[in-house]
């Protein structure tokens, strides 16, 4: 192990292997289908031992291997072919900026497992509701429904992801 702190291309392999768990963890959150978590995890893999002499041992690893693989995600979505299956770009890039912060990255990590549990349909609500620019109302009206039933499921996803979040942190710190 003493080596690996002489030899770049050892520490470098060290974090690779010690952050690929919590690397493939944040793919198949953005990417719920296993197969294609998978796919990219392999092109990101690629890419970060192809630039592993750029990456600064300075900053930290998982950082740096996250936005390689945001990378590949948003090349993945734009070739597939199975956009709708998948969380937009959008939604994406504000869960990965949410990740970017080191202090919640737990949190954050647990949030955007939480997220890909919901169903299709739950998270195209959310989209809508936080990303798009139109009201609630409009959203309400688009979908046939009232504005206080939209503001129940939005509540109801609000909590179940608190209490989804709540769950995945207390079950990593057993």
């Amino acid at each position: 192990m003493a080596d690996a702190k002489h030899n770049p291309q050892d520490a470098f392999a060290q974090q690779f292997i010690s952050s690929q768990g919590r690397l493939y963890s944040y793919i198949a959150t953005l990417l719920p289908n296993r197969d294609d978590a998978e796919d990219v995890l392999q092109r990101t893999s690629l890419i970060l031992w192809q630039k592993w002499d750029q990456f600064d041992s300075s900053r930290p690893f998982l950082a740096w291997a996250r936005g390689v693989a945001l990378n590949e995600i948003r090349n993945f979505l734009r070739r597939s072919e199975r956009k709708n299956m998948h969380l937009s770009e959008p939604m994406i890039a504000v869960l990965a900026e949410e990740l970017e912060d080191e202090q919640s990255q737990e949190r954050a990590d647990a949030l955007v497992a939480c997220l890909g549990t919901l169903e299709s349909k739950q998270r195209h609500l959310l989209e809508q509701c936080y990303l798009g620019s139109s009201g609630i109302k409009a959203v309400a009206s688009s979908m046939n429904s009232s504005a206080d039933a939209i503001y129940m499921r939005l509540h109801r996803m609000r909590k179940f992801l608190v209490e989804c979040i709540n769950r995945r942190l207390a079950n990593d710190h057993v």
